[in-house]
């Protein structure tokens, strides 16, 4: 635990050096717009990025225009658990647990069929196994142990390693995208 402590400061850090950010963000984002992934699922289940995340507004406003079922995930507990919502727009989004921007569970439906879905799994860097090093919080973990459609993560081309410390409850992606490669895992 302690070395993914370490490697969760290392790439905070690296984070905020990140050059050409917003051009990074946009390169990956389109790489998986264009995929066969994004184009034959029905439902995108994605996240509200943070200021230092890669940006998934782009991703998020391809979906609406493309008439996808949008779904964000809201916190429910501090035990791990969470319950992705479908948000027609931004304005379906508030500040939540931790900062993160989920849906207002209060005017959302709560989505309860998860087949031709993908899922975009947020992560400070993943591994060439599909294997991520998240938050420490195992929200995502819990979710992807049962879910049976794809995954994928966005990750800059600097932040992919060839091996990240996984334990026996870490869940892969299927693939993980970055500016200019698509891994299949």
């Amino acid at each position: 635990m302690q070395i993914k402590n370490q490697l969760r400061h290392d790439f905070k850090s690296m984070r905020l050096l990140l050059s050409d950010k917003n051009k990074k963000d946009t390169d990956i984002c389109r790489n998986f717009l264009s995929s066969e992934i994004y184009k034959n699922a029905d439902r995108v289940l994605c996240y509200a990025s943070l200021k230092d995340e890669i940006c998934t507004d782009l991703i998020l406003n391809s979906a609406f225009e493309d008439s996808k079922a949008v779904a964000l995930p809201k916190c429910m507990d501090t035990c791990g658990n969470m319950i992705f919502y479908y948000v027609k727009s931004f304005d379906d989004i508030e500040s939540g647990a931790f900062g993160i921007k989920e849906p207002k569970a209060d005017v959302c439906a709560q989505v309860r069929n998860f087949s031709c879905s993908v899922c975009v799994v947020p992560a400070l860097a993943y591994d060439v196994r599909g294997f991520r090093l998240g938050y420490g919080k195992g929200y995502y973990d819990r979710f992807l142990q049962k879910f049976n459609s794809i995954s994928v993560g966005l990750c800059y081309n600097e932040f992919l390693r060839e091996s990240l410390p996984a334990d026996e409850h870490d869940v892969s992606v299927n693939f993980v995208f970055t500016e200019n490669k698509i891994i299949e895992v």
